[in-house]
């Protein structure tokens, strides 16, 4: 093969346009694959080749020793390894991605040849005893590192990987120039490189903690000596010593955490370690303790340090809470100091300091610790004795959650604000671990709180910045409303007096905001305690008429909901003030939208006739609105938006306005009775037959707009989102109404035939579904839905026969997965209508096996769930039956296929259950067909008869243990794809 050929053609690609780019590297990977790879990649990788041509003939290589080491014959490989060794010698200076392939293929080579057992003792002596002579000490090093650190076969490098450990910490320890505290560049170089041996090791191997004594102390000693030996002005580390040392730290983090299994096998090791880093870290932590430092990278990792030992060994560390143990209490009190002073950091997260988040989860686990206790009475003395510390911990977090005012804001970033955002949150959840242990202090620690931000905004009335400090208390107030019971707590009475009382004008938008969250928070409360309602209602009608409409709708939305009972004496003046919002033209289409779920909320607890006269001025325009836009036959993308904001409020009025709710029935009048057994007058009215009731709202509203609903669909059939939303909005109807929809059944199965005849949609299928399983057994409405299921399934079965023939299924995946859910709905409540029907069930069932071979996880979680509950309901059903027994080989058959590579391997569990149900209803059956394996090399060639026996043996075995046949597949799918060893090593890597 001529090199300048495919020397030019590498350049090409490097150089070229895309089209000639895909050409050429179609023609490459050719090459690559070919015998004569061998041989040219040497020569590619000459000194005098470019470096584009250098990486190929190193990325060949690597891929000719993957895929191909079979054709290296036994004879050749000492002079292979030669030659490998050479070329790693000849780019040990560069070009560092040519030297990366490189040691990518010696790390496989060494895979390949660990049938001798010395293999890794020769490769690595090589290196460890400078026997590359033309490279540096340093230089051979490195590159070991980068051989080891890649190889795939970790697990079975024990002896290599100690002998490693021992020579890293020899390096560091046997380092005089250390403990004298000086060390020039090039040994500064090695310290890291020995170090990050370590750090590399040490993920892959099983560390006994009692054997790192000497590790550790050594790494300690280096992180001294590269924080203490010279201090400077600013106090910055070099970038050599801050290197150096935050790897050293992530050594002891790997250290500590390679046994957190074994915390009472190594309690005395973990104390005496914990000890070491108090002593050595922690005066270095003092010294960072302040904003805007610049070896925040060290303190952040040191931080780490102790958080992994204490996730590690918790209960180790934890047992100092209440202990007689002087050593081990220190330990915990020093420890608890320590991440205070951690989620204390001066300066405000993320802009100042990066470390409080850090201590975030260190108050939920001693908390969890505590309350794991065993025993009641110890555990009632820790959690008497961690309760100052929470209290502390709470205004602290109410501190640094202050969100920046006007004047710090310029200095945030996008990415800060949306970090900080996330910070919130988690101070938010802290907040709740505190509440566990506090209970019911906490409301009087944050009345405290309340009471100084208050003094603290009143001190200038005229500074306008002094609210984020008032906003963080009332946040911390909001986190906890889900822990606050039903009693009424003065301090949640003073906070709502407060939260009225603020005047919102003088400050920040976002101070009004938090109030209105707030409020909105304590809707269960209230419910509880309806006297607060109206001062509730007052703030949150303020918010609709301010920037801050979102939290006001969202509070509304939430009041209404928890109080609706309570909201009667109010509902007028409630929706006055919704209306006026709605026609204000301020609020946005999600504030709207949002909105009409609070006034279906309020209507549904108001006179029948007030529901009719405020239907008419406040949903009567969302209809106007579309009458005009449908017969102008208005289709600009304007337009559109009009009818999506118009219908989507439209739905959410129909899922929240109802008016027969089920009411309370009061037991004693029912069951009392006076005299010699004679009726109360309440137990009469009871007995009496049921009075008509009007007509449910939202039924009066379809019967006048169906008209310009199915006008509005056929002008708009072709337009997905429009009809999707149309259909959300009646499915929202039905789900509401239920049967009492049955006067408009006819018209609405008309339009979703119609809209099945132009375009299926999604919400269409859901809605067609909910008709079937509602009215299927109504014998006046089973014709229509037999008429309704007929036409989904011709429909679907069209859209897949014409995608199917052109090879793109994929291409209708999202059709496929809403056909496939229904159907597994129909199967499990309603199979008969599959017989009664004479549908095609062996169509249904050829479909689901396409569908579950397609690439996209939604058509293969719904078909393989829809053939699962298919052969389950199938033995009720002739039909059915007789479809599952023409095809029970053709969906093992695909099950194995798409085992052996058509699914990913992420996704396979779901082909258990496939097994399971033909196990189940089809045992003898099933023994038959799954014989389909006993073809050769099928599904691949990777997986043995042996293999596929084994496997068969396995699952015929079990019917019910869903867990034990999900990992039998997930194995056969490895070894089908012969993937289990290195997969399984990567995967351990990462």
């Amino acid at each position: 093969m001529d090199i300048r050929q495919i020397e030019e053609a590498v350049l090409s690609f490097y150089r070229s346009g895309t089209q000639q780019q895909e050409d050429t590297h179609q023609w490459l990977q050719k090459i690559q694959e070919s015998p004569q790879a061998w041989s040219f990649c040497w020569q590619l990788m000459q000194l005098d080749r470019p470096s584009e041509v250098q990486f190929f003939g190193a990325i060949t290589l690597h891929s000719k020793l993957t895929k191909h080491w079979a054709e290296v014959p036994k004879e050749a490989h000492g002079e292979f390894k030669q030659k490998l060794l050479e070329s790693i010698v000849m780019f040990g200076n560069g070009p560092k991605i040519v030297l990366s392939q490189l040691c990518i293929s010696l790390s496989v080579f060494i895979v390949h040849m660990l049938e001798h057992p010395t293999v890794i003792e020769e490769v690595t002596g090589m290196f460890l005893n400078e026997q590359l002579g033309a490279l540096s000490k340093t230089c051979q090093l490195e590159i070991l590192m980068s051989v080891l650190e890649r190889h795939p076969g970790r697990g079975r490098l024990r002896p290599t990987r100690r002998s490693l450990g021992r020579w890293s910490c020899e390096e560091l320890n046997k380092n005089e120039k250390l403990n004298a505290g000086r060390l020039e560049e090039s040994e500064m170089t090695v310290l890291i490189n020995a170090t990050k041996c370590l750090a590399t090791w040490l993920k892959y191997g099983n560390v006994r903690l009692d054997e790192c004594d000497t590790m550790v102390q050594v790494l300690l000693k280096l992180i001294h000596y590269c924080y203490w030996k010279e201090p400077k002005e600013d106090g910055c580390l070099s970038q050599e010593d801050s290197d150096l040392a935050e790897t050293a730290v992530k050594v002891l983090v790997k250290v500590m955490s390679s046994q957190n299994c074994n915390g009472y096998k190594y309690s005395a090791t973990v104390i005496r370690f914990m000890v070491l880093f108090l002593d050595v870290l922690g005066p270095i932590l003092d010294v960072e303790w302040k904003e805007n430092n610049e070896n925040e990278n060290l303190a952040f990792v040191i931080y780490t340090l102790f958080l992994t030992t204490l996730e590690c060994y918790s209960s180790v560390i934890f047992a100092g809470i209440l202990s007689d143990n002087e050593e081990l209490t220190k330990v915990y009190g020093r420890t608890v100091d320590l991440l205070v002073k951690c989620t204390d950091k001066p300066g405000t997260y993320p802009v100042d300091e990066s470390c409080s988040t850090l201590a975030m989860e260190f108050w939920y686990m001693l908390q969890d610790e505590v309350f794991s206790m065993p025993n009641d009475d110890h555990k009632t003395k820790c959690w008497d004795a961690i309760k100052p510390v929470y209290a502390h911990i709470l205004k602290v977090l109410i501190r640094k959650s202050q969100l920046p005012n006007d004047k710090a804001l310029p200095k945030w970033n996008s990415d800060d604000l949306e970090t900080f955002r996330c910070y919130r949150q988690d101070i938010g959840d802290t907040l709740l671990s505190c509440h566990d242990v506090l209970n019911d202090l906490m409301l009087d620690v944050l009345s405290e709180a309340l009471d100084e931000s208050i003094l603290y905004l009143n001190y200038d009335p005229q500074n306008t910045d002094s609210w984020p400090l008032l906003e963080a208390t009332i946040h911390a107030y909001c986190s906890i409303a889900q822990k606050i019971e039903y009693a009424e707590y003065p301090q949640i009475v003073k906070l709502l007096k407060v939260l009225n009382d603020i005047p919102y004008d003088k400050y920040s938008d976002k101070l009004l905001g938090m109030a209105l969250e707030t409020a909105g928070a304590y809707s269960d409360w209230i419910s509880d305690n309806p006297k607060y309602l109206p001062s509730a209602i007052e703030l949150l009608v303020k918010g609709l008429s301010s920037t801050q409409a979102s939290q006001a709708t969202l509070g509304l939305k939430d009041l209404t909901s928890e109080c609706q009972k309570e909201m009667a004496p109010f509902a007028l003046p409630l929706l006055d003030a919704c209306r006026a919002a709605l026609q204000g033209g301020h609020l946005k289409n999600s504030e709207m939208i949002r909105l009409m779920y609070t006034v279906g909320n309020i209507m549904s607890v108001i006179s029948y006739e007030n529901i009719i006269q405020y239907l008419d001025v406040m949903v009567s325009p969302c209809f106007a609105e579309l009458q005009m836009t449908v017969q102008n036959q208005d289709k600009s993308d304007a337009a559109k938006s009009r009818i999506i904001l118009r219908l989507e409020m439209i739905s959410k009025l129909f899922s929240s306005l109802n008016t027969r709710k089920p009411s309370e029935k009061d037991g004693d009048d029912l069951s009392a009775t006076v005299g010699r057994g004679q009726p109360t007058a309440a137990a009469a009215a009871a007995a009496a037959p049921p009075q008509p009731q009007p007509v449910q709202p939202i039924l009066l509203i379809l019967e006048k707009t169906m008209g310009l609903l199915k006008t509005l669909c056929e002008q708009w059939i072709h337009d997905e989102s429009v009809i999707e939303t149309l259909c959300k909005a009646l499915q929202q109807a039905l789900t509401n109404l239920m049967d009492d929809i049955k006067p408009l059944l006819n018209d609405m199965c008309c339009l979703i035939l119609h809209i099945f005849a132009n375009k299926c949609a999604p919400s269409a299928v859901e809605m067609a579904g909910n008709f079937i399983l509602i009215f299927y057994n109504d014998p006046q409405s089973r014709d229509s839905m037999k008429q309704l299921f007929n036409a989904i399934l011709e429909y679907n079965f069209g859209q897949m026969q014409q995608y199917d023939e052109q090879q793109k299924l994929s291409d209708v995946a999202d059709l496929i997965e809403t056909f496939y859910m229904f159907n597994t709905r129909i199967t499990k409540k309603m199979p008969v209508c599959y017989g009664e029907v004479q549908a095609d069930c062996t169509r249904l069932v050829e479909y689901a096996m396409k569908a579950m071979m397609l690439p996209e996880t939604g058509p293969i979680k719904k078909s393989v769930g829809f053939l699962t509950v298919f052969i389950k309901e199938s033995r009720n059903c002739p039909r059915m039956m007789s479809a599952v027994a023409g095809q029970g080989e053709n969906i093992l058959r695909n099950t194995f296929l798409c085992l052996g590579g058509y699914t990913p391997r992420a996704h396979v569990d779901v082909f258990a259950d496939i097994f399971l149900a033909l196990n189940y209803k089809y045992p003898s059956d099933y023994v038959r067909w799954i014989k389909v394996l006993e073809k050769p090399n099928f599904p691949t060639f990777f997986v043995s008869q042996a293999d596929k026996e084994q496997f068969v043996k396995k699952v015929l075995k079990e019917k019910v243990n869903r867990r034990l046949v999900q990992e039998h597949v997930r194995k056969f799918a490895a070894q089908c794809r012969n993937a289990v060893e290195w997969e399984i090593d990567f995967r351990t890597s990462s």
